[in-house]
């Protein structure tokens, strides 16, 4: 009797050590869980258009394009708050960037349009994106007392 309570003891403790083992060790794949469509060669796909880009940017930090083209790959991944990252620093490098705007308001509206996506929206309309124009027109209007009509 006492073998068998010592082995089953054994077992459970070496059951859940390896059961811990594995959960500590197996990383979050977030990308999976924020875009479902995506198929794993479009993921491979994606990730190298990030390493290229990151590979880009760390030649020419300045280069305020890499940054939204970068963010537009997270986007595509789900990634929203790595593509945000990057069309700050796009638009800290330069604010005229309307798709920057554009693209900044869509990651920020992508599970409800707020105040701060709706005003990014209306800015790339301002700097003359005809997509912002009209996003602003159909999806902000909670927003436009405050915000203001587009000219």
């Amino acid at each position: 009797m006492d073998r068998f309570f010592t082995f089953g003891v054994l077992f459970c403790t070496l059951f859940i050590n390896i059961s811990s083992y594995s959960q500590e060790k197996k990383p979050l794949n977030l990308e999976i869980y924020f875009n479902r469509s995506l198929s794993e060669t479009d993921r491979v796909k994606i990730k190298d258009k990030i390493y290229q880009f990151s590979q880009q940017i760390h030649a020419n930090p300045t280069d305020a394009s890499l940054y939204v083209n970068r963010g537009v790959q997270y986007a595509y991944m789900g990634l929203y708050p790595d593509a945000i990252s990057d069309y700050n620093k796009a638009l800290k490098i330069d604010s005229t960037i309307a798709e920057a705007y554009y693209n900044r308001g869509i990651s920020k509206a992508r599970f409800a349009y707020t105040k701060g996506s709706c005003l990014d929206v209306k800015k790339a309309a301002l700097y003359g994106l005809p997509q912002g124009r009209e996003l602003y027109k159909n999806k902000c209007g909670l927003f436009m007392k405050e915000l203001g009509e587009l000219p």
